[in-house]
């Protein structure tokens, strides 16, 4: 992966504005987290983006692009623009249990615990509950793809 610093904080705003997991945050505090706490990485086709057993804690959120997850060397599934990685490390700050591999060249958000922790209470839980809400909607469609396997 290689950290991206020419992207202008105008082309970052108008990102997230599109994105469901920015929804919740003013335009004010979208400004505050591109200003001083998100940074922005690519990844080509076919190269890791976290690795199973990492120590890495930090969150990716995609911008474009495509990821399979795997485990083991096993595919788990796939996420796509707009959705995320590594929310089980960030929030539990074990090893990463999965690997998140590029299927298409991929643009990420990048934040870690450091910068979550520096952000205002408000903007912070903001974040939190954004992930909170990709994690409960991730676990619905897990959910109804082990509903259909039973049929």
């Amino acid at each position: 992966m290689r950290l991206i610093q020419s992207v202008s904080r105008l082309k970052l705003l108008e990102i997230m504005n599109r994105l469901d997991f920015f929804i919740e945050l003013s335009g004010e505090e979208r400004r505050l987290l591109v200003d001083d706490k998100l940074q922005v990485y690519s990844c080509r086709e076919g190269q890791p983006i976290t690795k199973q057993g990492d120590h890495d804690t930090a969150f990716y959120l995609l911008l474009s692009g495509e990821a399979r997850i795997e485990k083991d060397g096993q595919q788990l599934g796939r996420v796509g623009t707009g959705e995320f990685i590594g929310e089980g490390s960030f929030v539990t700050r074990n090893p990463r249990s999965a690997s998140a591999i590029a299927t298409r060249d991929c643009i990420l958000f990048r934040i870690d615990n450091k910068a979550l922790r520096s952000l205002g209470a408000v903007i912070r839980e903001k974040v939190k509950d954004a992930i909170i809400r990709g994690m409960a909607r991730r676990i619905v469609h897990l959910n109804e793809r082990l509903e259909l396997t039973r049929v």
